[in-house]
């Protein structure tokens, strides 16, 4: 039988009406219903969001990556620089359990030693420096340039010279067996330590580090060969040195320089009275001596600025660079705020010490304020009046 619609139906028997579309039913299959919103494709996205995705991604990656890299090298290089400095500490405290960690007369005596506690694969005097660095110039925290060639004694490292600290001795360059450049400077007043005594450890960058060869060794080390940035605090590190370049903050013209301004610790009238027995100063009185502990700290008068110097420096840092004499008292000058500190200077008003000596009571300074500057005596008690020496 054939119904309206095309389906045909036949009568089997006990089996009633079958529609011989689905026989296994027995009843008609019903038209396929479409809803075109559900149709294959509309789940997904379109192109355009697709490329809108891609793009924030990218954007996102952008961002985050590079600082993620940085955060990854960071680490890796801190880690580097721990290595170093804990093969080189084992080796030093190694020497120092044999009592072999000093003193020695010079850096080069010193290394002759180290050789045989820490494989070392080349030895470069400090004329030579250049063949035991990757390359030639290093970027420090200022930014400047600095020649690997220049870093020839402790006073490169910023090393100060004391009762118990002498690094004027030259420089010595080694590559280790692992292949790190370092350059080393030696105390050589380091004091012999004894080998039975158990010295403490510190833990300076999660690695140990001794305190005993921390009085007696100064260094810097490259953990990145000839890659970049050589610059200092990055794959440039330092071990136990307070710095690291020319110790000058105060450049004249002529090339004579000085250190940072600093407050001399006075000594006493007896230390005075010594070091006029050594030929460092003429006069003695007080008892808090500020401009004789400025000779001291200085080394001598002649490490000191002399007040024709002290004159270049007050042309410097005012306005038109006016010509100042060593005992020219100038006036109706104008300072630019910011210019003496550029110079490593403090902002006017302040004084600084000549080496220049008047009497037992008064020493030559000068005073620099912000519309005059003027040369006199100042009172050799006197916290007030800095210091700078003669740098290297």
């Amino acid at each position: 039988m054939v119904l309206r619609g095309g389906v045909r139906l036949s009568f089997l028997s006990g089996q009633g009406f079958t529609g011989d579309s689905d026989p296994k039913k027995g009843y008609p299959e019903p038209p396929l219903t479409r809803h075109p919103e559900l149709v294959s494709g509309s789940f997904g996205f379109t192109l355009a969001e697709v490329l809108i995705t891609l793009g924030i991604i990218g954007v996102v990656a952008a961002l985050t990556l590079p600082t993620l890299n940085q955060a990854i090298n960071k680490k890796v290089r801190a880690e580097q620089i721990r290595t170093v400095k804990y093969k080189f500490t084992k080796a030093t405290d190694k020497m120092n359990s044999l009592g072999l960690i000093g003193p020695y007369n010079s850096t080069a005596a010193f290394v002759a030693e180290l050789q045989k506690h820490l494989k070392i694969a080349k030895v470069c005097p400090s004329s030579k420096l250049r063949e035991c660095w990757p390359y030639d110039k290093i970027t420090l925290l200022d930014g400047k340039e600095y020649e690997v060639t220049k870093i020839q004694t402790g006073s490169q490292f910023q090393m100060k010279k004391s009762d118990t600290a002498d690094y004027s001795s030259p420089n010595v360059g080694i590559i280790t067996g692992d292949g790190t450049p370092m350059i080393l400077s030696y105390n050589t007043k380091c004091e012999a330590l004894d080998p039975v005594k158990q010295y403490g450890w510190t833990t300076e960058d999660n690695k140990p580090v001794s305190n005993a060869t921390a009085s007696c060794v100064a260094a810097v080390f490259e953990i990145n060969g000839t890659g970049k940035p050589n610059k200092q605090n990055d794959d440039v590190a330092l071990f136990n040195a307070n710095g690291l370049g020319s110790s000058c903050a105060i450049e004249l013209d002529g090339g004579k320089c000085f250190g940072a301004p600093f407050t001399p610790k006075p000594v006493t009238k007896a230390e005075c009275e010594q070091m006029k027995a050594d030929g460092m100063v003429n006069y003695c009185q007080y008892d808090d001596d500020y401009w004789a502990g400025a000779v001291k700290q200085c080394g001598g008068k002649s490490n000191m600025p002399t007040l024709a110097d002290l004159g270049k420096i007050a042309s410097a840092i005012y306005e038109g660079n006016p010509s100042i004499g060593a005992k020219k008292k100038a006036s109706g000058l104008t300072y630019k705020p910011g210019t003496a500190t550029s110079l490593g200077l403090p902002e006017p008003g302040f004084y600084l010490w000549s080496g220049e000596e008047h009497s037992s009571d008064y020493a030559y300074n000068r005073c620099f304020h912000p519309t005059y500057s003027y040369w006199g005596d100042g009172t050799r008690s006197s916290s007030a009046i800095q210091a700078v020496c003669l740098g290297d």
